[in-house]
């Protein structure tokens, strides 16, 4: 026969043993949701990483690419006479930077004009479209008009390069087009994209590729760290001329938080307790991605996506209050870039908008918009006051910036719009005040 306290032993037992498997259950259960929203904010972090790194990969390349253009813009003002001189000259200017392998200019498609002719002797006098590797991009380029890229390959001259061909084209005595030939710029790889910084990428804990389509179809590694991203890696499609590069990355330790599961023991000591715990990381995990999706990386500022929704509320309420736009852009930043790199320019960026929120003060909303550009809100306030938020912002770049111990001077122009009687919507206010900008501009 069974004691009444050996009874209630047995009926605390099971009841014990449920609460317990419930509430380990309940632990293994979040702490996999868990594991899975570590994951998704990993990704989305990866994303935004590589849509950052292969914007700069574009701009890079797009700043390398310009300078065909400055060159093809000589050749048509001399009519295709182009002299010896001039050439040097030029590309003496033009080929200063890191990672330009030689600057060329092909006449019929033949290499008749190279600097620096040191080390590239071997091009010189080439036909593009004579080589069976070169052709298909060379005709490319003539049939679209447009700059094509090649590579990255092993160059005539030695090592591995891109070779970014513009074509020239001259109007004839009956106003056609007619063929002239290439401006070129070769470039070294991976020198010509150490300016991006992909290297940086392994020290934030990344592993990395930057991948170019060959000709075949076959990916051709321009960049990668020491270990290959994984298979689930994140991509950016790298937009250049005739080709589309991927940029794969992927967190070198994963995309969960190992130590995270050894945190099962600790959870497991109050169902009560994990659940609170979970709720508030829950609540801090959305608050941190919704302040990501409406914040400026580079500067923390709010960036286009929240600023123009906020405008847009503002014009669409049933009974609308006034309120000033300003377009701020910044001038002498773009030659801050070329000169001194992105880096430098990043970093000026970030200290620009640090001024400019001390100067906006309370009640004005401040966003970057992008590049050198910004844009402030006041709502409810008045012409008078709106000019002294507008001095305080001019005045805010009156004293250098010391980045890296060195001075640098810029200044900024200004354009202000009024809601409603510039318009009615923030496209149409954003138009108004950019085009008052850009009159300032022209007046300087």
């Amino acid at each position: 026969m069974v004691s009444a306290r050996e009874g209630r032993r047995t009926r605390a037992f099971p009841l014990y043993a449920v609460v317990l498997a419930i509430g380990v259950l309940l632990v293994v259960l979040l702490v996999g949701w868990l594991a899975w929203i570590d994951a998704q904010a990993s990704h989305d972090k990866a994303l935004r990483t590589s849509r950052v790194y292969g914007a700069h990969v574009e701009s890079v390349l797009g700043d390398l690419f310009h300078k065909t253009d400055i060159l093809e813009a000589i050749v048509v003002t001399q009519d295709g006479e182009l002299s010896e001189e001039t050439f040097l000259s030029l590309a003496e200017s033009l080929g200063e930077g890191i990672g330009i392998r030689s600057i060329q200019c092909l006449p019929g498609g033949v290499v008749r004009y190279l600097h620096p002719l040191a080390g590239n002797e071997a091009v010189l006098g080439d036909n593009v479209f004579s080589d069976p590797y070169r052709k298909v991009d060379a005709q490319l380029a003539v049939d679209t008009k447009s700059i094509t890229l090649s590579g990255p390959y092993e160059l005539t001259q030695g090592g591995i390069g891109l070779i970014a061909r513009n074509p020239v084209f001259l109007q004839d005595e009956t106003g056609e087009d007619e063929f002239w030939g290439f401006t070129v710029i070769v470039l070294d790889m991976p020198d010509a994209l150490e300016p991006v910084g992909l290297a940086e990428l392994a020290s934030e804990g990344y592993r990395y590729e930057l991948l170019a389509s060959s000709e075949e179809g076959d990916s051709l590694v321009v960049d990668a760290s020491e270990e290959p991203p994984s298979e689930d890696a994140e991509e950016y499609d790298v937009s250049v001329p005739n080709h589309t590069w991927k940029l794969r990355l992927s967190p070198a330790d994963g995309w969960v938080n190992v130590e995270m599961l050894a945190c099962i023991g600790v959870l497991g000591l109050s169902v009560s307790v994990l659940l609170a715990v979970v709720v508030r990381q829950e609540q801090k995990s959305r608050s941190l991605l919704g302040d990501q999706a409406t914040t400026d990386v580079l500067t923390g500022l709010r960036n286009r996506r929240w600023f123009s929704e906020t405008v847009e509320q503002w014009c669409a309420a049933p009974n609308p209050r006034p309120f000033w736009l300003l377009y701020l852009d910044l001038d002498g930043f773009k030659g801050v870039n070329d000169t001194r790199g992105h880096r430098w320019g990043d970093m000026l960026l970030a200290q620009v908008a640090r001024r400019f929120e001390e100067a906006c003060g309370e009640g004005c909303e401040l966003a970057r918009l992008g590049g050198d550009e910004f844009v402030a809100a006041l709502p409810g306030s008045n012409r008078a006051a709106t000019r002294q938020v507008e001095a305080r912002l001019r005045h805010a770049l009156d004293e250098p910036f010391c980045i890296d111990g060195c001075d640098l001077s810029i200044s900024v122009s200004i354009g202000v719009a009024a809601f409603p009687e510039d318009g009615a919507t923030y496209d149409k206010l954003l138009h108004a005040a950019d085009q008052r900008m850009y009159e300032e501009k022209r007046r300087r």
